[in-house]
């Protein structure tokens, strides 16, 4: 498993074969919409899944990835521009 709570929205790569990936929002003045896109591809995405502000549950993004992916998170409802949030992005996990 890969763990990271800076940059969230950075590109990363999957590297274990049919792994998932997981967001947990630990700080956000409101609630959020957050998906999984292909690096460079916003056509080729997860559907958003709903962080409600103050819920701190783990949520699954997307599933069965293969390896070699490249994938980033994007926000696609209710952030509000300038307001800042926080997370733990899990991925290559198998639970």
């Amino acid at each position: 498993m890969r763990t990271a709570s800076a940059d969230l929205l950075a590109v990363r790569t999957i590297t274990a074969d049919g792994s998932d990936v997981y967001l947990r929002v630990t700080s956000s003045p409101v609630d959020l919409e957050i998906r999984w896109y292909r690096d460079g591809d916003h056509r080729v995405a997860g559907s958003p899944v709903r962080f409600p502000a103050g819920d701190l549950s783990r949520r699954r993004l997307g599933s069965n990835f293969r390896a070699g992916t490249t994938f980033c998170l994007d926000v696609v409802a209710d952030a509000v521009d300038g307001q800042a949030w926080c997370g733990v992005v899990d991925w290559n996990v198998y639970s």
